[in-house]
């Protein structure tokens, strides 16, 4: 097995070299580490070359000349790799030395799957420990597209810094350059759509949080590109049987449902916008969130959507926002 490990670089270049140095430190060497540089305005070029220099047969840098977004990068480097399989880890995160090992046991062990995942550490800025992404549970493996598609991973998540074969990666297709969130969450119903998986049970990687990404997002395109997402592979579906098809449709549905009331309460609030707006906008959502999870909708809600704002307040302070009944 020889493992193509690739680092996106972008304005991170403290957290860059942690990022490098957890991948030189794995207890089974990699084939060869991709370093792609999205036009970082920092000193992160200086840094990558600084490596490659001392690695010259280990480190392959690529600078893009123009800006691509992450999934430019992951794109580039998924067609620059020469491995059998391919993994990542992103340039603020940090593989912990035994990840490539154990993930690379587990697919020997099982040759008829092609994606290994583990657990991880969710880490602050500035390394300290928070929490696992699963706790108290042990992952679905084998078969895991419908609860991949319908997000019933743990904590509704997805699983990250995968080893993956690269056949297999780049059988899934591309990921969507038009997606500047949840491009990974897209990318990943592909994957196991086709791919088999096997789960370490042990967390080998560390995930720092921080106001990059999708918390940095506006509300209202978190609930716009899932819908999206939904609709470009709704087709993914279509050779599951009648009952998986349906409720994986419907538990995919509920999660969105919960983007499409924070989208429309964000709204509501938005004051650069007309009220005529707000409104459209608001009722948009909340007409998605009625049809599939209504429970999550309160009186309040629509008090807010249909009267005039003091109106709608003074009667909000008589509700405790009870949610509307589903019956």
């Amino acid at each position: 097995m020889k493992i193509s490990v690739y680092i996106p670089s972008y304005n991170q270049s403290a957290l860059l070299v942690e990022a490098i140095d957890s991948v030189l430190s794995q207890t089974l060497a990699p084939h060869e580490i991709i370093i792609i540089d999205d036009v970082s305005s920092d000193d992160s070029v200086d840094v990558i070359r600084g490596y490659a220099s001392r690695h010259p047969d280990l480190i392959r840098p690529i600078f893009h000349e123009t800006n691509t977004g992450i999934s430019g990068v992951r794109n580039d480097a998924i067609e620059a790799a020469t491995g059998t399989h391919i993994t990542y880890v992103d340039g603020d995160d940090r593989l912990l030395p035994d990840k490539l090992e154990k993930e690379a046991a587990a697919l020997r062990e099982h040759p008829d799957s092609e994606l290994a995942f583990s657990n991880y550490f969710n880490i602050t800025y500035d390394g300290k420990s928070i929490d696992t992404w699963i706790q108290d549970l042990v992952s679905p493996q084998g078969d895991i597209f419908e609860p991949v598609f319908s997000r019933m991973l743990p904590r509704r998540d997805i699983f990250r810094f995968e080893l993956a074969s690269l056949d297999a990666v780049r059988r899934a297709g591309p990921y969507d350059r038009n997606l500047k969130i949840y491009e990974d969450f897209e990318f990943k119903m592909r994957l196991s759509k086709t791919a088999k998986a096997r789960y370490v049970n042990e967390a080998l990687a560390e995930r720092r949080c921080h106001d990059a990404g999708l918390s940095s997002a506006r509300v209202e395109d978190h609930f716009a590109t899932l819908r999206t997402i939904a609709r470009k592979n709704q087709h993914l579906l279509d050779d599951l049987p009648g009952p998986a098809r349906r409720r994986t449709r419907r538990l995919l549905m509920n999660w969105i449902a919960e983007s499409a009331v924070m989208s429309g309460r964000y709204a509501l609030n938005d004051g650069t916008r007309s009220m005529w707006k707000r409104k459209c906008s608001a009722t948009r959502c909340f007409v998605f969130a009625a049809a599939f999870a209504p429970d999550l909708l309160t009186i309040g809600d629509f008090y807010r959507l249909i009267l005039p704002s003091r109106t709608a307040e003074r009667l909000c302070e008589g509700t405790s926002d009870s949610p509307v009944s589903s019956e």
